[in-house]
């Protein structure tokens, strides 16, 4: 079967002929019906150090994908046909981290197309344990957008969001995930911030009142937008130092901020004087909450509160691949949904 494969530690993706996944204890078969691209995959495409201090080729790559069940290794019993999407964190359930329930943070996670063979192919193999079943009427495309939608209902999690004023920063497919979910969770306003206007679209269309580009006004454009008043909550997806150093001064006294972005530079912060003093509460953000990320991200989508296939804009076959990576690059778009083919 072919696949998107890195078959060696230098830059680029390869579509190469595999063989096929035998799954192991627990383990099921997926058929994959659809996949769609990370920034993680970007990082991998390109071989930034994160990628080469963690990746160990050859790897099919691909974390976010959707599948039919057609077999399964000892101990698994999902049966043929079941539709599922797939948490792409495997933890280890025995760390400090499990034990307590925090799997999220599980000391010894290991994630498809990164650490294991991923899905950016025909058949793979994953821990039944991964899988959420996912009801009739949701599309493939929104199943595998499952996953990175669970980010963001994870970093909205950790404060009130009714009524409040919400700066994003950072409107690729999560940070446009993020303000749809501050729309429905009942947030006054929705400020979105970013220095791509395609994106700033997006998040228009995804209920952000407010547009503002990230330049050296920033901070003077989010205020006004804010109605001269500081934010309530910032959700920063971008992980710009610039961008989380603006939103410890931009949140008000109280307020709070999740930190899911992550950059290539350390961020300098004035702790002391924007977090301390301010009485601010900051959260990192990693991962989804395992099951309950999953089980209300679901929720919000077959509810019909979020429209999680308005985040997807364009498609193309696995085979693809290189047309898939360089469109995600350029940012002129939202999510970019893989078939197999």
């Amino acid at each position: 079967m072919q696949a998107v494969t890195k078959p060696a530690p230098a830059p680029g993706f390869t579509l190469a002929d595999v063989a096929e996944p035998v799954p192991g204890e627990e383990e099921v078969l997926l058929r994959v019906a659809a996949a769609s691209v990370c920034g993680t995959d970007i990082h991998l495409y390109d071989w930034n150090p994160w990628a080469a201090a963690r990746v160990h080729p050859p790897r099919v790559i691909g974390h976010e994908i959707c599948g039919v069940v057609v077999g399964r290794g000892p101990g698994a019993d999902l049966e043929d046909g079941h539709r599922a999407a797939v948490e792409s964190h495997i933890v280890c359930g025995h760390c400090n981290s499990c034990g307590r329930g925090d799997f999220h943070v599980c000391a010894n996670t290991r994630i498809l197309g990164v650490d294991v063979d991923g899905g950016f192919t025909e058949l793979v193999a994953v821990p039944q344990a991964n899988l959420f079943a996912i009801a009739p009427d949701t599309s493939s495309e929104v199943a595998a957008a499952l996953e990175p939608l669970g980010n963001a209902v994870h970093a909205c999690s950790y404060g009130d969001l009714a009524d409040q004023t919400i700066a994003v920063f950072g409107c690729g497919p999560i940070g446009c995930a993020a303000i749809a979910v501050a729309r429905a969770e009942g947030a006054a306003c929705v400020i979105a911030i970013d220095r791509n206007r395609y994106r700033l679209e997006l998040a228009e269309r995804m209920g952000a009142a407010h547009l503002v580009i990230a330049d050296e006004n920033v901070e003077a454009g989010v205020r006004a937008a804010a109605g001269g008043a500081d934010v309530d909550c910032a959700l920063e997806m971008s992980g710009a130092p610039r961008a989380v150093a603006a939103a410890t001064r931009l949140v008000r006294p109280g307020g709070w901020i999740t930190l899911l972005g992550i950059g290539d530079e350390p961020a300098v912060l004035d702790l002391s004087k924007n977090v301390v003093m301010k009485g601010i509460s900051l959260h990192g953000v990693v991962g989804r909450r395992i099951p309950t990320t999953w089980e209300r991200t679901m929720e919000y989508v077959r509810s019909g509160a979020i429209d999680a296939g308005a985040l997807i804009t364009h498609h193309y076959a696995m085979s693809e691949i290189e047309g898939a990576i360089q469109l995600m690059k350029s940012g002129q778009c939202g999510k970019v949904s893989l078939h197999p083919g």
